[in-house]
Parts: structure tokens; sequence; C-alpha cells
């Protein structure tokens, strides 16, 4: 009997120590382009949620293998912030937790900033946004960031069943005053008709000098 009781504690103890299975939600950043200025991506997944204090696990990850290139040019100050909608009445306090964008090959590449503070509604309801934690990509330690690839957060949300969530948005802000520093790009570009046309223009002097050379040979 002593034995059967231990061999279940034991099983209790390793089935508590397995990691929660992170849910997976897949964020379509759209045609491959370059961008000035901010963009804000809708994303579902977590549409009719209730808050009731509990943690969540999510992968949110960029569909059709896209992903968000930052330049050197780009704002430090750059910020990747998930959101929720949220409808509800009375006071929500902001969620908690922690998570990292992460790279290609799942490597963590910046660290969440969780942000403090609460929401109050009017008594009727309102809707609003909910941030879920905010990263700063260019303000990590270490090298240049490479390509970011989506973002993992492990999040409590508060205990407040009057508020339901109604949908999801993820912000990219380069937050920056200067046309340059507000430029990211969004998977890979390929080069423009306009890179063509330079291209044939370096080109064709080359051709002209070429035949030239011929002539000058031949008389």
């Amino acid at each position: 009997m002593k034995k059967r009781l231990l061999l279940l504690a034991a099983l209790g103890c390793s089935i508590s120590w397995v990691p929660t299975r992170a849910t997976t939600i897949t964020i379509d950043l759209g045609p491959p382009r370059r961008v000035t200025g901010e963009k804000i991506v809708s994303f579902s997944g977590l549409n009719d949620l209730q808050f009731s204090g509990q943690t969540l696990s999510l992968d949110l990850v960029f569909g059709s293998n896209g992903f968000v290139r930052l330049f050197k040019g780009t704002s430090p100050t750059f910020l990747l912030l998930p959101m929720l909608d949220v409808f509800g009445a009375g006071t929500i306090n902001d969620p908690t937790g922690s998570g990292y964008l992460f790279d290609w090959a799942g490597n963590p590449i910046s660290s969440v900033t969780s942000f403090g503070g609460s929401v109050t509604t009017d008594p009727g309801g309102e809707s609003f946004r909910l941030g879920l934690g905010g990263f700063f990509p260019l303000l990590a330690d270490g090298a240049f960031p490479p390509d970011i690839y989506g973002a993992h957060l492990d999040i409590t949300l508060p205990n407040a069943s009057a508020f339901d969530v109604t949908g999801g948005e993820l912000g990219l802000f380069p937050n920056a005053s200067q046309p340059w520093q507000n430029q990211f790009q969004i998977g890979d570009v390929p080069d423009s008709g306009c890179t063509l046309f330079l291209a044939l223009i370096a080109v064709a002097p080359l051709f002209g000098l070429n035949a030239a050379v011929r002539r000058c040979r031949s008389s």
C-alpha cells in the first residue's frame, strides 16, 4: 500500500512538472513590402474568452513564412505590441507575465516589458484594447536582432468576468518623427522595376564601349 502511494505521489509530481503547451495563433502580416509608419494586423483565436485570472501560454506565429525585418535606421523605440479587443463594464487590470520574440529557429531575441495599470470603462460597457505586453527588440542587449518570426507569451489574465474578448491585434509601431526611422519590412521584398531599370542604365554604356572597341579593331 505504501509503495502504491509513493508511486502515485511521484507520478503526481512528474505531471505537475510538465510544461504547459502553448496555444499557437497564426497572424497574417500581408504581402511582402516595406512599411513607413505603423501597421496593425488583426488576429483571432481568443474570441469570447472570459477573464478569470487564468494563465495562458501563447505562440504568436507569422503565417506564410512571414517575418518582420528591422533596419539599422529604424527607430530604437520600435514597439511590437500584441493587444486584445475587449468589451465590458467596470475596472480591469492589465495582464502580467513574461515572453520573448523569436527568430526563424525559435531562438529568443527580445524579452517582453509588461505594462502596469488598469482600465475603467463606462457603467454601460465600453470597447477598448488591452495590451498584453510590449516588445522593444532594438533596445535588447547583444547584436542587431535578426528577422522576427513571432512572439511567445506566458500571461496571467485579470480576474474580471464582466469583460469578454472580441478580437485581437498586433501593432508594429516605429514611434519615430523622421521618415527614415519609421521604416521596417514585411517578408522578402523582391527587387522593384526601378532597380532593374537602374541596372540596365549601368550596363548599357558597357555594351556601347564594347561595340566601339570592335569597330576600332576592324578599321
